[in-house]
């Protein structure tokens, strides 16, 4: 079939016709999902863009000219459609390498993995447009890869490639969020075809997980948090940043990992986007060594490499600090003491103060001695404040163990004055008069080595479970990658900001315990525990711990426990606040009334467990 443009329009058939047999030959020209719209223009997408630029969630790589964002163009002619498409890459790794002491190993987001998608989606619209002016020799076509003015997502949306995701990706029905998007506008009157009507519904799994907070909400993304941004800066980063950033060396897929509509999904039948495994995982030492040509040589054909070997070699810097690798002590005191781009070094400084030792100390005085540049010097301040002996005199007494706790009340700490301190909501059985429900003044983390984790599988759902070496300190409701947000600031505020460790082996007799418990065998948990909060809350939790499996009691009854009958709405927040749900029973705790109210895990997992035990009475709300 052979169309022209010209004064004769042809029928409209004859474009359905000719989008068929697009869709049809989408495979062989390298797409993997083809759709169209009108060109018309984007006109309610202004002025949510217009928003996002207020509140400062640009990225700054945009098109600045919000009207050619929304408004599609074709040079010396009129727009008529859009076509988008869609070529979708692997989330997997065939026998990925480990990183191991001395070896340690940073990870690439898995758009960069394989060949530059960019080349790959040029090339896919190379053949498209070959494609196209063979039966239509007039047309006008302007193909766009993540670098066109128009909003790569809204076109897709429009176009029926997949629904707006929270998490700000495009969801393909049938591929999932991995896959990259591109459009063609032409003066071709294609029809267009019909959005998926699909959606997340109440999932906000990607939300939860963010790192660092950048989804401030639904299809919102505040890009100057986003650890995928962040690691492309060429800029110094600030500490919670670069802890988050973790061994990521270029992008970050946490929102894209834990999404359940990717759930199983894994793309291989383009060769050229399988990941080599030494270039998705690098050894880190041997990126800092790499001259301009050698990085151009070993990343020069992915994505990674747009911005250059800066970043990267950075973000290098920032996984070793966070590995704690003693082994990188010589070479990240090379950086400090004469790398000639000051992010380097003041990033080198960060490190070596998160690695510690008295090499590391050594040469951060050096640095000390003959630094200029005065955000380094900060950095190198911070550094050694973390590591000389002296900067800890005078440090406010740490946070008890609960094995403590007894003994902390005793003394009179949990008696304090609360004057001046943060008021919360109060809980809805509070009677008048009841003492105001306060949060304690902060009290120092514990410092530990690491924090270990496993993931039980329960009837109720994943719980993660994460111990130290005295006994376990947390349980989150999901998955470790889905409560990954939350763990690390768990971890900042208790622990000291340590990372985490995957053991079965030390969480065992947890997970032997959790499932006796939910067969309805185990009827108290003889755990070790080491639990992490202010005194009152720890003298809370000890109460909440004598409840016997299958009875009940009110926030009321727990405050005369602890001899403050006053303090019922002090303790329902620091029930609600209780780090070892089940183990520590606060589901057995009810409204004055009887009714179910707040727990961490949601209304039907506090039911279930109630039933579980036997101890649901017919009583109003439950």
């Amino acid at each position: 079939m052979t169309s022209r443009l010209g004064a004769y329009a042809p029928s409209a058939s004859v474009w359905e016709d000719l989008k068929e047999e697009l869709k049809q030959a989408a495979p062989s020209l390298g797409i993997d999902d083809i759709g169209f719209t009108s060109a018309d223009p984007f006109v309610s997408l202004k002025s949510i863009l217009q928003n996002h630029r207020d509140k400062g969630y640009e990225s700054g790589f945009e098109e600045s000219d919000l009207d050619k964002r929304v408004t599609p163009s074709l040079p010396g002619t009129k727009p008529a459609s859009i076509i988008a498409i869609a070529v979708a890459y692997p989330s997997k790794m065939s026998n990925p390498p480990k990183s191991e002491p001395g070896k340690y190993r940073g990870i690439m987001a898995r758009s960069a993995w394989g060949k530059d998608y960019h080349q790959v989606l040029r090339d896919a619209m190379s053949r498209l447009e070959a494609f196209i002016r063979e039966r239509v020799p007039d047309a006008v076509l302007e193909s766009m890869v993540d670098t066109g003015a128009l909003v790569d997502r809204a076109v897709s949306e429009r176009a029926g490639i997949g629904f707006s995701a929270k998490n700000c990706a495009i969801i393909s029905p049938k591929f999932g969020s991995w896959i990259y998007l591109g459009e063609m506008v032409t003066n071709i009157p294609f029809p267009s075809d019909s959005p998926v009507t699909e959606d997340c519904g109440e999932c906000t799994k990607c939300i939860d997980a963010c790192p660092t907070g950048a989804l401030v909400g639904p299809g919102q993304l505040n890009a100057q948090r986003c650890v995928s941004f962040l690691t492309q800066t060429k800029g110094f980063l600030d500490e919670e940043v670069m802890r988050k950033i973790g061994n990521r060396l270029y992008g970050c897929d946490t929102c894209q990992i834990v999404c359940p509509k990717n759930k199983g999904l894994n793309w291989t039948h383009h060769e050229v986007l399988q990941p080599d495994p030494e270039k998705a995982k690098p050894l880190l030492l041997p990126i800092l060594d790499m001259s301009n040509r050698e990085f151009k040589e070993t990343f020069g054909d992915t994505s990674a490499a747009w911005r250059g070997r800066k970043p990267i070699q950075r973000n290098a810097v920032i996984a070793l600090g966070n590995f704690k690798d003693v082994s990188a002590v010589p070479k990240l005191s090379e950086v400090l003491l004469k790398d000639p781009r000051p992010e380097l070094r003041g990033t080198a400084a960060w490190a070596l103060g998160r690695i510690g030792g008295e090499e590391a100390l050594n040469n951060l005085e050096k640095g000390m001695k003959s630094e200029q540049e005065e955000t380094v010097r900060e950095m190198l301040k911070q550094a050694l404040n973390k590591l000389q002996p002296e900067s800890n005199a005078g440090e406010q007494e740490s946070v008890p163990h609960v094995a403590d706790a007894k003994a902390v009340v005793e003394g009179g700490v949990a008696e304090q004055d609360v004057s001046g301190m943060e008021m919360n909501t109060p809980v809805s059985d509070a009677p008048k008069g009841a003492e105001p429900m306060v949060t304690p003044a902060a009290t120092p983390a514990v410092e530990t080595e690491v924090l270990y984790y496993d993931e039980i599988h329960t009837p109720i759902g994943t719980l993660t479970v994460v111990a130290t070496d005295l006994g376990v300190c947390l349980i989150e409701f999901g998955a470790f990658t889905v409560k990954e947000a939350v763990l690390q600031q768990w971890s900042r505020t208790w622990a000291g900001g340590v990372g985490y460790e995957h053991s079965k082996e030390r969480l065992a007799d947890v997970s032997s315990q959790m499932k006796q418990y939910f067969d309805g065998i185990l009827k108290e948990f003889t755990i070790p525990l080491d639990m992490r909060g202010t005194p009152f809350q720890l003298q809370v939790w000890e109460a909440l711990k004598e409840i016997p499996y299958g009875t009940i009691r009110s926030y009321k009854d727990i405050a005369e426990a602890i001899g403050r009958p006053k303090a019922v709405r002090a303790v329902g927040g620091a029930n609600n606040k209780n780090p070892v749900p089940i183990i520590v029973p606060c589901h057995r705790v009810l409204g004055l009334d009887g009714t179910l109210v707040g727990y961490g895990g949601g209304l039907e997992i506090k039911r279930s467990l109630l039933m579980l035990e036997g101890s649901i009475p017919d009583r109003k709300g439950l």
